[in-house]
């Protein structure tokens, strides 16, 4: 199909914006591709696109993905597999929102846990079995082709351990304004390192669950008991973000459904919640228990450049 062609079919399918949208994303991937232009885009630019494109389509939060929110990491429980939603910004509505297992589960998590709470060498772990026997085996992760890198991989994870241990959780935001980290060479899977930080899902009842970058930072900040780190949110739940609009529509918190009241303190809803409605919450509904079967989605980590 022709560009023309497939321009008329948009246009009329799915309307101006959608069409303009999408051209401006054709020109942009295909011109200025991510890795060579759009990641050295200061990360103002980055996040006033995303706030456009909201404007734009229908099928996106309102909430800027370039705009992380705040959570305690002990309230990321579970994580998803690789065929689940992740299209940073998308509302999706559906019965995607089943998590695959718990996070304190998968095999990055437990060697971690075994390196830094219990002393093990990385050798003893999960982790460097699987990645070795891979190298071996002549499918290597694709960090790891050669047994230097994979030495350097698990240096690297030690050295990050370290940073956060000594001087604290840094934003990537933070690692871009630092003169000695430059997140750009670690990031993976996202457009731009101010939407690389960890990943998350947000179900329709509100849950937070892991998805995409970041399964080595979301680990050391559980091992170390972090109060709270920036994530990333990707994809909301339809009935989720029909909360957020709920709560952006109403001018009280005597208009609201009980079900929006009882997410006022929510991390997701703290930018269209204001203060004083905050102060006369009802508590919020516990967290439903999820039985998941644990499977392995170790290749979706990620380890950022440590501060040295």
């Amino acid at each position: 199909m022709s560009l023309v062609h497939r321009s008329r079919r948009i246009l009329r399918e799915d309307g101006v914006p959608s069409l303009l949208w999408r051209s401006i994303r054709f020109v942009w991937t295909t011109t200025v591709w991510r890795r060579e232009l759009v990641q050295r885009l200061p990360a103002r630019a980055v996040t006033l696109a995303f706030a456009v494109r909201s404007r734009l389509l229908p099928h996106v939060s309102d909430a800027n993905p370039a705009r992380p929110i705040r959570v305690d990491p002990d309230g990321i429980e579970y994580y998803h597999g690789s065929d689940d939603p992740w299209r940073l910004g998308h509302v999706i509505d559906g019965d995607w929102d089943e998590a695959e297992g718990r996070f304190e589960e998968t095999t990055v998590y437990r060697s971690l846990e075994a390196r830094f709470l219990e002393g093990a060498d990385w050798e003893e772990t999960e982790l460097y079995a699987e990645y070795r026997d891979r190298l071996e085996a002549g499918d290597p992760y694709w960090r790891c082709t050669t047994e230097a890198e994979l030495e350097a991989y698990f240096e690297r994870i030690d050295a990050l351990y370290e940073t956060v241990a000594e001087e604290g959780y840094r934003s990537q935001r933070e690692l871009l304004a630092s003169d000695d980290a430059d997140p750009r060479e670690e990031n993976t899977d996202a457009v731009h390192p101010v939407v690389q930080e960890i990943g998350v899902n947000v179900y329709r009842d509100g849950e937070l669950v892991k998805k995409g970058t970041g399964f080595h930072r979301l680990a050391i900040a559980k091992l170390l008991d972090l109060e709270e780190i920036p994530v990333t949110v990707r994809v909301r739940h339809a009935d989720w973000q029909a909360v957020r609009d709920e709560i952006r529509a109403a001018s009280s918190p005597a208009e609201l459904s009980e079900r929006a009241a009882s997410h006022l303190e929510h991390p997701d809803l703290l930018d269209v919640v204001p203060e004083d409605w905050r102060e006369s919450k009802t508590e919020p509904t516990d967290r439903p228990d999820r039985e998941a079967s644990r499977t392995d989605d170790s290749e979706d980590d990620d380890v950022p450049v440590p501060r040295r």
